[in-house]
């Protein structure tokens, strides 16, 4: 589950953000066209919320394509070219924003079963310590082999709010 809330979404949230990231892992063909289902994340406070909800509920809908790349060396790439994510205050519904979320996730699975994701690019993401953001540039987090994480968000670039976006 906290790997979930660090990726989030590409949302990601997925992280990424829960959305499921369960497209075809082939080396083969371009992205594919995908249409996820829209889905609403629960306000702090709620016995469901993720670490880096907002306030309120975010109704979340996003499109575009998707590809997950099976590298050798336990590493996978996922890519989302001309991937867009709607994401709207439900108690304040014209408090709206659509972000382009572009980048791309690479995670390698180490000897010591340590999963490192290095997001590129422009993601969406959750973190227990950086919060709900947008963000643009070169960023990391790791997670041990008990799905614990060990190193939150860091790295080079900008990260926007995402909750002060939809205040």
């Amino acid at each position: 589950m906290n790997r979930i809330v660090v990726m989030v979404v590409s949302v990601i949230l997925t992280l990424v953000v829960a959305a499921p990231l369960a497209f075809a892992q082939s080396q083969g063909g371009a992205p594919e066209t995908v249409d996820e289902t829209p889905f609403v994340l629960p306000p702090l406070g709620d016995k469901h919320a993720l670490p880096a909800a907002c306030e309120f509920p975010v109704l979340v809908e996003s499109s575009g394509k998707q590809k997950a790349l099976e590298l050798p060396g336990e590493r996978i790439i996922f890519i989302f070219p001309d991937y867009y994510v709607t994401l709207t205050n439900v108690d304040e519904p014209t408090n709206q924003v659509t972000l382009n979320v572009t980048g791309s996730l690479h995670q390698t699975t180490l000897e010591n079963g340590n999963e490192v994701t290095v997001v590129t690019g422009r993601n969406l993401l959750g973190d227990p310590k950086a919060g709900f953001v947008l963000a643009v540039g070169t960023f990391s987090y790791v997670f041990d082999a008990k799905d614990r994480l060990i190193q939150p968000l860091t790295g080079e670039g900008q990260l926007t709010d995402v909750c002060t976006l939809l205040s």
